[in-house]
């Protein structure tokens, strides 16, 4: 029975997710409303759907919203790696705060789903792990600042020398120490591929996100950009790297 429940819950979460960038293609609204449209609710209701982990989930989604996604957005602005539609005040004066609250529903909704439908809802306990996971996002954060202000023009690093830093290098210790929990990560990723792809391909087409840097794999879509880069990156490594760094540093790394 509660496999049936999570079934029709997997569908209901992919419908909405067509329905509401199918409705925000037609009505065009700004980036910001377009991520209130689109992930807000899901998002919300995947959480609810929990039991027992929903205050380590918030807690680690917050504090690498605030820590962690600052410096990697200021950093790709630097390189130029992408741009949103930005009606709000950019941090630093380049990173648009609309990309904050995307990245804060990205790390909370993939982590909600990945504890409802993957994982096993556990009590309440957080690693001995998670202080180290803070200190690594502070002295990023540090270093980030700092040369930004001092030395900006080693802040721009390009796209792909930023994904292995922050992505294909942790993954790779993360997944060497623990590679069954790769597995755990294939649904997840699949679903938030999915999901991506569709609000990238609608945020392209009315002009809420775009890709003004050079990429190794660059497709032309109606005279838009939308690189393959992008696609392997997020898609494909974004969602196990995170999962992969909850368990090592948050919750019971099973």
């Amino acid at each position: 029975m509660l496999i049936d429940i999570k079934k029709k819950r997997l569908i209901f979460l992919a419908s909405y997710i067509l329905l509401a960038c199918l409705f925000v293609y037609l009505i065009k609204p700004v980036y910001l409303f377009s991520i209130i449209i689109v992930l807000v609710p899901p998002t919300v209701l995947n959480f609810i759907w929990l039991k027992k982990s929903k205050t380590k989930i918030f807690i680690f989604s917050l504090l690498t919203t605030l820590l962690f996604a600052p410096p990697v957005e200021v950093v790709a602005r630097m390189a130029n790696a992408w741009d949103v539609q930005s009606i709000l005040p950019r941090l630093l004066g380049i990173a648009p705060l609309e990309n904050i609250l995307f990245a804060f529903l990205n790390f909370f909704w993939v982590l909600s789903f990945y504890e409802y439908f993957v994982d096993r809802d556990k009590e309440e306990k957080i690693s001995k792990n998670f202080k180290w996971i803070i200190a690594l996002y502070l002295v990023l954060l540090v270093i980030v600042t700092l040369l930004f202000f001092l030395a900006p023009e080693l802040v721009g690093l390009n796209y792909h020398t930023l994904s292995i830093i922050i992505l294909l290098i942790p993954g790779a210790l993360i997944f060497y120490k623990k590679p069954s929990l790769l597995y755990k990560t294939i649904i997840p990723t699949l679903f938030f591929a999915f999901v991506f792809f569709v609000y990238e391909i609608v945020s392209l087409f009315i002009g809420s996100w775009w890709w003004p840097g050079s990429y190794l794999f660059p497709l032309n879509l109606g005279g838009n950009i939308f690189p393959l880069d992008d696609v392997i990156i997020w898609y494909f490594l974004s969602t196990p790297v995170l999962i992969g760094g909850y368990e090592f540093f948050v919750d019971d790394n099973k």
